[in-house]
């Protein structure tokens, strides 16, 4: 996964629950979107430690729509970035459900310029 200030990061959401394990991967219940600015890239570029993990809790985001209606509780999202470095994302709703995506590997990347000579 390529990272870049202005991308829009679309990760997959799946319902939490004992029928997770059998989900169909390619068909999630929701789209999150967030828009990566320069803060939010700055901290995806970190590797943390195989014993840590690092929890971004975001202020602005979308959800798409997948396979059900959009969801009518109020929520809040975060990014947790942990060894590797590995990217998901969680989706907590105020009715207590909660939605995860599969952990993505991704390296932030960089341009250095050298294509200028």
């Amino acid at each position: 996964m390529e990272l870049s200030q202005g991308a829009v990061l679309s990760l997959p959401l799946f319902l939490l629950n004992d029928s997770l394990y059998a989900r169909d991967m390619n068909e999630p219940d929701l789209l999150l979107e967030v828009t990566l600015d320069e803060e939010l890239l700055a901290h995806l570029c970190q590797n943390p430690s195989a014993e840590q993990s690092v929890s971004l809790q975001l202020s602005t985001y979308e959800l798409r729509p997948q396979a059900q209606p959009l969801l009518s509780c109020e929520h809040q999202a975060m990014l947790i970035l942990s060894r590797g470095p590995l990217l998901a994302a969680v989706l907590e709703c105020s009715d207590g459900q909660s939605y995860v995506s599969p952990q993505l590997e991704m390296m932030p990347t960089f341009d250095l310029g050298d294509d200028d000579e």
